[in-house]
């Protein structure tokens, strides 16, 4: 029944390690608590169940962007879901508000500070609410690295539901302490807890500690420009953000920043380049949540040594989610922790501001000053990156991780060369190639096959629509086979084959430059791949 569901909303043939059984727990009413990694495939362990169960499913993130991400998603699969938060007008709130009433919408995603509205708070308990799932439930924690004060809300307004829902946890992120305070936070109800591994084999992660700041920016700029893809860079401050940013487009790449102090629709318009690859590089603050759904994020590297691992895992966990090799590298300094106390010192007001007395301060403080040592043991440490993370979530596998994981730099031995050295020959004598066609391209394909058009196999698979169309080319150089009208127009075609045959060069930026705007880079890709083939007849 469950696979049968799987197949028929979400199209995929067997569950991922870890999601059957979180999945189970919830159809058979039981709350639950998740912990797994970010790229687990947690949110399947949510909508399913969505669709599963009858009535409305409630649930609450912070990460704005990534709400809209599901919800284009979950609809392009014929799945009624919306969203509420402060990205809508009044008026179309009001219209999603009915839709949500009158039965039609089948998951509603809001964000923790809407309950915190005394009018959303009465029209809340109207809903007819089945399930309601918590994700980056960690928020809810004051022991763990992103607590939210609105999450502190959700238990009371669970309570004054009319009848009870099933309640389940998510989070990427939890050490044992935080694990209790999610369920007591919560109000969980005997719940079953489910913690899948936290080793995610497709990362490798790289440390450089000691940098001096002026050294990092060239020392990044060195790791982008040898590095394929696209990926994001974290910083400690706005202002640094923006300033690396600067930086890397002076030097020929294309990077913007990205944090809090941006207005909503400009962060908006960069999610979406940066999705379609139109960024090679996003430049993010720590303190800000990068909700953007991409999973095709080769690298992610931090300018400045986050204060704890749950928030350096959680942010370098981006990287690689589609499975593929990917890269995290940590270029610290030594005033990084200077930073980090400054932090800490002023967090004692925060903390109070939010009614903690004196000691109840000094405390949580402890915590977070514990918490940046653990950090700063993860840099300075020569032991395995990997199993350092492992027994820190407290991850049963530790116990059975080899002590040689191949995937770091302590156990890779790695020493940076010279400043000409790419990544490439940095790293690639111990990683292991990628084939040409990996299982993420195949996955398009088959979906492709399917009769899926490439925006939709982009939204469901948390791509942009031109890595989708690059995935199919590949494909069809390689020598598959691909459904050109749903590609190319006959018209498009025409106009490729004429230009390349008036200025007599198969150079892409040319070509392009004597085409209409609409006609992509991939297009022309794929005419000439057909020209390759033989598939076009001059």
């Amino acid at each position: 029944m469950l696979e049968e569901n799987l197949k028929k909303y979400f199209n995929f043939n067997e569950f991922r390690s870890g999601q059957r059984e979180v999945v189970e727990a919830i159809v058979g009413g039981r709350d639950t608590v998740a912990l797994m990694p970010t790229g687990g495939g947690k949110s399947l362990c949510y909508q399913l169940p969505a669709v599963m169960l009858p009535g409305l499913t409630v649930i609450i993130s912070p990460l704005i962007a990534l709400m809209k991400d599901q919800v284009d998603a979950l609809v392009v699969r014929g799945i009624p879901a919306t969203f509420l938060n402060s990205s809508i007008d009044a008026v179309e709130v009001a219209r999603r508000v009915t839709d949500i009433k009158s039965g039609k919408t089948k998951i509603l995603y809001i964000a923790p500070e809407r309950l915190a509205a005394p009018s959303f708070q009465r029209l809340f308990s109207e809903f007819k609410i089945s399930f309601l799932a918590v994700d980056e439930a960690h928020c809810v924690s004051q022991w763990g690295h992103d607590f939210r004060p609105d999450y502190l809300h959700i238990k009371k307004h669970i309570d004054a539901l009319p009848t009870r829902p099933i309640v389940a946890a998510f989070t990427a992120t939890a050490t044992p302490e935080v694990k209790a305070d999610i369920i007591t936070r919560l109000g969980l109800a005997a719940p079953t807890v489910f913690t899948r591994g936290f080793d995610r084999p497709n990362l490798k992660f790289f440390v450089q500690k000691n940098i001096k700041p002026k050294e990092r920016y060239l020392e990044t700029l060195r790791i982008i420009k040898n590095l394929a893809g696209s990926g994001i860079v974290y910083t400690l401050s706005r202002k640094e953000a923006e300033t690396l940013a600067d930086f890397l487009n002076k030097n020929s790449l294309t990077a913007t920043a990205y944090h809090a102090g941006l207005p909503s629709d400009k962060r908006s318009r960069i999610q979406e380049d940066f999705m379609e690859n139109r960024f090679k590089v996003i430049v993010a603050t720590v303190a800000f949540g990068m909700g953007v759904d991409k999973a095709d994020v080769r690298f992610v590297i931090h300018v400045g040594m986050p204060g704890s691992l749950e928030g350096y895992y959680q942010e370098a966990g981006r990287a690689g989610r589609d499975g593929e090799e990917a890269y995290c590298i940590l270029l610290h300094s030594k005033k990084d922790t200077n930073t980090h106390n400054f932090f800490l010192r002023g967090d004692r007001k925060l903390i109070m501001d939010q009614g903690k007395s004196w000691e109840e301060a000094g405390e949580i403080l402890e915590i977070k000053y514990q918490k940046l040592e653990k950090m700063l043991a993860y840099v300075a440490d020569a032991k395995c990156r990997r199993r350092m993370i492992l027994k820190y979530f407290d991850d049963p596998e530790y116990a059975k991780e080899k002590q040689n994981c191949r995937g770091c730099d302590v156990c890779l031995r790695w020493k940076k060369k010279t400043e000409t050295d790419t990544m490439e020959s940095d790293f690639s004598q111990h990683a292991a190639r990628r084939q040409l066609i990996g299982a993420t391209i195949k996955e398009t394909v088959r979906l492709h096959a399917e009769g899926y058009r490439p925006l939709q196999i982009a939204k469901m698979r948390s791509l942009g629509a031109s890595t989708i169309m690059g995935h199919l080319i590949d494909w069809y150089v390689s020598g598959g086979e691909v459904n050109m009208e749903q590609l190319i127009s006959p018209v498009e075609e025409e106009k490729i084959v004429e230009v390349i045959k008036r200025v007599r060069t198969q150079r892409l930026k040319l070509l392009k430059e004597e085409l209409p705007e609409e006609i992509s880079y991939e297009k022309i890709r794929l005419v000439l791949a057909k020209m390759k083939r033989g598939d076009i007849f001059e």
